[in-house]
């Protein structure tokens, strides 16, 4: 089965964002988007793993965050991974959170590591990719509103289904985070 551990905003919260980052959907072809109900910040891929190992981490999860507290997280604006001209992963970038967001991943994660929180928009196919001149993300006149919100509330333990048409996202189990009083 193959599985990551993640974060995931809220259905309205994910379809706002969605609607707002039209423009960079327009700006750019060749781009495989995400759709809203699939978002999510992966705190830790587990990659292609036995029924075993799964129910061993399943049950470890819950202690490593059991004193982690709620917390918000605020996207501020498009950005990427690779060149401008050629990104490898169109991403919302997170502001508000980034702090949290490591916590976690370190409570879950047993080798330190480069963790950089974000959501992904798009991937790039291999074909046809094409944004606009310059190497902006965005065309130069565009606005983007940069500020969404939400409460990351608890960890999801998903499994990933490779699909020809996409990849479709299945909950399997979740452990809520401390409520910060």
């Amino acid at each position: 089965m193959r599985t990551f551990l993640a974060v995931s905003p809220p259905l309205e919260s994910a379809r706002e964002l969605h609607a707002a980052r039209a423009v960079l959907r327009d700006a750019w072809s060749g781009v495989r988007w995400v759709k809203p109900e699939n978002y999510h910040i992966t705190l830790v891929f587990l990659g292609e793993q036995e029924d075993s190992l799964i129910e061993r981490m399943i049950a470890s999860v819950g202690p490593a965050i059991e004193e982690q507290e709620s917390f918000d997280i605020t996207f501020e604006g498009v950005g990427c991974f690779g060149p401008v001209s050629r990104p490898k992963i169109l991403i919302e970038k997170v502001g508000q959170g980034r702090d949290g967001l490591k916590a976690l991943y370190e409570a879950l994660h047993p080798a330190p590591g480069n963790f950089r929180p974000h959501l992904t928009l798009g991937r790039p196919r291999r074909r046809g990719l094409e944004g606009p001149a310059g190497d902006e993300l965005l065309p130069s006149a565009a606005k983007t509103d940069n500020v969404r919100t939400f409460r990351a509330r608890e960890v999801i333990l998903f499994q990933s289904i490779l699909h020809p048409e996409g990849v479709q996202y299945s909950r399997i189990v979740s452990w809520p985070l401390k409520e910060a009083l």
